[in-house]
């Protein structure tokens, strides 16, 4: 089935830990209006092979969804994996041009992708208006300490990529429409918005309407 608990979470960034060798996650501490705190996990690298992910930051990111962004609350909100809402699908919902993705997309070490996200995330902190949008899948509270953050209850957000088109027979259950992750990142200083959009290279650019590779067989 595909990914549960979909929804985009407003908040103002706070620090950013690049990814360790047991967890290659960028991992984003940011705070809503309630001061609640979250964790994102981004990921850097996949845990199989080819690991190295795709990816686009997009500079001036305009489209009619950051609209709806500013005028959300600063908070998580779910969301229906549809169109005509703020659900993502980076086929469907004409984020970025279909046929430029060779030249959008580029693939990155661990290490480099930790960096280029680390340059954005720090740019977005030392904006005191800033505020970031992250598209993924909530996951259940816990009474334990937030790890690296120390926080309690754990609590974040994940899947901050495409979350369809994956070939790999393990993660076909996963896949959906309208159901992607990103990065929105709005800087108050230059009243522009960077995307940030990922990847793994075992995503297919053709899903069918359930969001499964062209003729992937279960």
């Amino acid at each position: 089935m595909p990914i549960q608990d979909y929804g985009v979470l407003k908040a103002r960034p706070q620090q950013g830990v690049n990814a360790r060798v047991s967890n290659p996650h960028y991992q984003i501490l940011v705070a809503d209006e309630n001061e609640t705190k979250f964790r994102l996990a981004v990921n850097v690298q996949s845990q199989d092979q080819p690991a190295n992910l795709q990816y686009a930051i997009v500079q001036n990111f305009q489209h009619a969804i950051t609209d709806q962004l500013h005028t959300l609350p600063s908070t998580y909100t779910a969301l229906t994996s549809q169109s005509g809402g703020l659900a993502l699908d980076y086929i469907r919902s004409g984020l970025f041009p279909l046929d430029q993705v060779d030249q959008l997309f580029a693939i990155a070490t661990e290490s480099q992708l930790s960096q280029l996200l680390d340059v954005q995330i720090q740019q977005a902190i030392a904006d005191p208006n800033a505020f970031l949008c992250a598209f993924g899948q909530r996951w259940p509270e816990t009474n334990t300490p937030d790890r690296p953050f120390g926080f309690v209850p754990d609590n974040g957000i994940h899947d901050i990529h495409m979350n369809q088109g994956d070939e790999d027979a393990a993660y076909a259950s996963e896949n959906g429409t309208w159901q992607d992750g990103a990065l929105l990142i709005y800087l108050a200083s230059t009243q522009q918005w960077t995307a940030i959009f990922l990847k793994f290279q075992s995503q297919s650019w053709q899903t069918d309407n359930n969001g499964q590779p062209v003729n992937h067989q279960l």
